[in-house]
């Protein structure tokens, strides 16, 4: 047992040799209504279910006479197991063996995106609905006029929520080390992957793609249920994006970007810098620079580095309206032309994240009193301000 309260209790299997010597699974039990709720890895919730009910299990009917030299054996060897990456090996092959949802989805085609790159992250859209991150912790759905108001994940302290993805009529996220999906109405939610923290999620037909930040940042990928988990590209990665049928990965310390095809292969280099926030725009490379400042270069062989802002830029957003951006010295969002041209200020929102582009609006986080976050929408088409309350 590692924790008990008055209506919830956290227990760790002891049955799932050699597994739960090295990793970190358990299950969660919460007792209310004279109904007991579990949660936790699908096997581990059916053999529990089981033993409750008096009825042994192939793992309980083992003895342990006949796991004691495993047992041992385990032990000793885990000082050298966690200095490997055989644990890390171990995890993903659990995670691939055990699945964890009740149905599956599909991709309506191969060219199918999760998001694009003027909203991936913090905001995304349907056909009728709009969902973005309020506050880090809430997972907001709103209508196209932004005059309604849902939670479907509301969160009193805990993870934050990031890396936003839709497939048809299902929500992708990642909240800590998690990677979790629901339906757009908020049901049927459930966790994909919980191994470790993970960046730069994106959506390409029936697979999702990231950085592992616990395989030294290389790039990964699985299918939209959570299976078939497997490593891509071994490289430590910067940060990557998705741009038609090709994966464009900057390295943390190589001055350059390679393209792969989407089964990790093919590489090709685009671009002889250091790029991080990479976009692709208009037959350019728009990205920052290890000074984070602006640059972008035309795509093709030989094509020279210009120059758009010359200051550090916390945040940028490339549209067909220009540039839109936010500054590390210097409160609110600013505009100018692609070329870098027409530079003005548009509001002194104070610390700006988020930018993202959903229908013809801008919307981004800005810090408000007391350090709370509050989320405000720039109308592309009327001018305007507002909040997001």
């Amino acid at each position: 047992m590692l924790d008990k309260r008055q209506a919830e209790m956290t227990v760790r299997p002891t049955f799932d040799i050699p597994f739960n010597l090295i990793l970190d699974d358990k299950i969660d039990l919460y007792y209310a209504n004279e109904t007991l709720r579990i949660e936790g890895p699908k096997h581990y919730i059916k053999v529990l279910a089981k033993n409750i009910r008096g009825e042994e299990s192939l793992w309980t009917r083992k003895s342990m006479a006949s796991l004691k030299f495993i047992y041992i054996g385990v032990l000793a060897l885990i000082p050298v197991i966690t200095e490997s990456s055989l644990v890390w090996s171990m995890e993903v092959l659990r995670h691939n063996t055990f699945s964890n949802v009740r149905e599956e989805v599909e991709a309506a085609s191969d060219e199918a995106a999760g998001n694009s790159m003027v909203n991936a992250g913090f905001a995304v859209e349907t056909e009728d609905d709009i969902f973005y991150v309020e506050n880090d912790l809430n997972l907001v759905r709103t209508d196209k006029s932004f005059e309604s108001k849902d939670y479907l994940q509301h969160g009193e302290g805990g993870s934050w929520i990031r890396n936003l993805n839709v497939v048809d009529d299902w929500i992708y996220y990642t909240k800590g080390e998690s990677l979790e999906r629901m339906k757009v109405d908020g049901t049927d939610h459930s966790t994909l992957y919980s191994l470790s923290h993970l960046s730069e999620m994106q959506i390409k037909g029936d697979w999702i793609y990231f950085v592992s930040w616990k395989d030294d940042f290389n790039v990964y990928r699985m299918d939209l249920n959570g299976r078939n988990l497997e490593q891509l590209i071994d490289v430590r990665a910067n940060s990557f994006t998705l741009h038609k049928n090709r994966l464009l990965v900057s390295y943390e310390n190589r001055d350059r970007v390679e393209s792969y095809d989407l089964n990790g292969e093919d590489p090709r280099i685009v671009l002889e810098d250091y790029a991080d926030d990479l976009m692709v725009w208009e037959g350019y490379y728009y990205y920052l620079d290890e000074e984070a400042e602006l640059y972008r270069s035309e795509i093709g062989e030989n094509s020279e580095l210009e120059l758009i802002k010359d200051d550090q830029v916390s945040a940028y957003l490339v549209t067909e309206q220009g540039i839109f951006y936010s500054l590390h010295s210097r409160d609110g969002i600013f505009t100018m032309t692609l070329e870098g041209e027409e530079d003005m200020l548009l509001s002194a929102s104070e610390k700006v994240e988020g930018l993202a582009k959903v229908g013809d609006s801008i919307i981004f986080s800005s810090e408000a009193t007391y350090g709370e976050k509050i989320v405000k929408r720039f109308d592309m088409e009327a001018g305007g301000f507002e909040v997001l309350d």
